[in-house]
């Protein structure tokens, strides 16, 4: 089976279930509402392709040069609607995952170990951040393609713990268990899968991250 790049791993996650903005003194930022590993279970570890958007693309150029074409794509896609600020964190639980997700050979959509990856957004105000959740695909994500995917599984709204705009798939798929969000609070999309954690800590990963959204 062909490697599962990380830029569409969200994707396949749901399928198998069924430039960062400027740091400044005032409101969060993508960096610090993305996951930290504080939020995380002891023992995971933050991957090199941890960082903005723009550094993503760069450390994904020589290791998969398709997956940086695409991820530019989509990334322009997403400042076209109105997108300002972007920042991918990845977390395994040991080095020799990390690696191995930038391998190509490996198939991280399989993957039988912890992992986590997230996406954080933000958009020019929070109109067009709810706009993206709604109605758009954002870096190859939709709320409406987890919803038709993911039947019983799905949650949607504050049944989830986070905000109006959010869906969350939940569910166990052989050997693996995956723990799906997509939401929009204020001007901020979040984009979060978490593989192989069990679900409480899954969603505490989420309301942490939901929490640093003030």
């Amino acid at each position: 089976m062909p490697r599962t790049s990380i830029p569409i791993l969200l994707a396949v996650l749901m399928l198998a279930a069924c430039g960062g903005a400027s740091p400044t003194s005032q409101g969060p930022t993508v960096s610090r509402v993305a996951v930290q590993k504080g939020d995380l279970p002891a023992g995971m570890v933050k991957c090199d392709l941890t960082g903005d958007i723009a550094n993503f693309i760069k450390s994904e150029q020589t290791p998969d040069p398709n997956t940086a074409q695409s991820m530019t794509k989509e990334w322009d896609a997403a400042k076209s609607k109105g997108a300002k600020g972007g920042y991918a964190a990845i977390y395994t639980d040991s080095a020799a995952h990390c690696a191995a997700i930038k391998s190509n050979s490996a198939d991280i959509g399989a993957a039988t170990y912890k992992l986590v990856v997230n996406f954080v957004i933000q958009f020019r105000d929070e109109k067009s951040a709810a706009a993206g959740y709604n109605n758009e695909s954002i870096l190859g994500f939709s709320a409406s393609q987890l919803k038709a995917g993911g039947g019983a599984a799905v949650q949607e709204g504050t049944k989830t713990g986070l905000t109006a705009n959010s869906i969350t798939l939940i569910e166990p798929i052989g050997n693996q268990f995956f723990y799906i969000a997509v939401w929009q609070n204020k001007s901020f999309m979040v984009i979060l899968a978490a593989v192989n954690l069990d679900s409480g800590a899954a969603k505490n990963v989420a309301s942490s991250e939901n929490s640093r959204i003030k």
